[in-house]
């Protein structure tokens, strides 16, 4: 579809049927390669942002993968913090979900600042010898800030608002433990929940609707490519504004 835009985007607005809505619909895969496609059945418009690895627990400080022992979800409850771990028993560290929700709670108690600065610039216990660095909320920052204003560069080519998007795709494999009211606390989606659809791997789900009617499905691929723009943001003269706008985190939450 494009520069780092492949085949699995395009599988994947198939599977979610946004060439054939009448509205303009959003698909934003979550991962180290950010993929996002706002269209609907008479244009689209695609891009890729660089999120890196964080939303997947890499290049966090005691990061993993959604595995037995990773922190999923993190709540605050009277006295402290109900941190769920995958598989029970003790915590061995920090996946994507977890540490957007973790971060959603500490910006909630202003134990971190709108600008990612952790109070006292020290490490924020979790559970157990698990905590969040504030490296960590730094990694985020990079992977948030990057898929919302990549969001916000189509949204703004498209010449929309934000407010008139009624549905947003969220694909990804951390999207199955993502809570979006956390997401949207910390900035990454600013749509209301009620507005998003959990879209899991929206490329298989693609491919597998295209094996059982491969004729027609080869028709519509080609009728998709035909309207869909590439916009490369790395050459947008908004994108970098835009990011910079959006590594920071709402003052509150909204």
């Amino acid at each position: 579809m494009g520069s780092f835009v492949g085949s699995d985007l395009l599988a994947g607005a198939i599977g979610q049927k946004i060439h054939l809505s009448n509205e303009p619909c959003l698909l934003v895969d979550l991962g180290t390669n950010g993929e996002i496609i706002l269209g609907n059945r008479e244009q689209m418009l695609c891009a890729s942002t660089a999120a890196g690895p964080a939303f997947e627990g890499a290049k966090i400080s005691m990061g993993m993968r959604a595995s037995s022992g990773a922190i999923s979800s993190v709540k605050a409850i009277k006295g402290g913090l109900d941190c769920h771990i995958l598989g029970g028993g003790k915590a061995r560290g920090l996946c994507g979900s977890g540490l957007v929700d973790a971060t959603a709670v500490f910006l909630d108690q202003k134990l971190i600042s709108p600008n990612g600065r952790v109070q006292n610039n020290q490490e924020l216990p979790l559970s157990g010898n698990v905590t969040l660095h504030p490296c960590d909320v730094r990694e985020l920052q990079l992977a948030k800030g990057a898929i919302a204003a990549g969001i916000r560069v189509l949204i703004r080519e498209w010449g929309m608002e934000e407010s008139t998007i009624d549905k947003i795709h969220l694909a990804g494999a951390f999207v199955n433990y993502l809570n979006l009211n956390s997401a949207r606390r910390i900035g990454l989606l600013n749509f209301p929940p009620n507005r998003i659809i959990p879209a899991g791997n929206s490329a298989l789900y693609g491919a597998k609707q295209a094996l059982f009617t491969i004729q027609s499905s080869l028709e519509t691929c080609d009728r998709v490519l035909s309207t869909c723009q590439h916009v490369s943001l790395n050459d947008h003269p908004e994108f970098m504004n835009l990011f910079i706008e959006d590594m920071g985190f709402p003052a509150s939450s909204p």
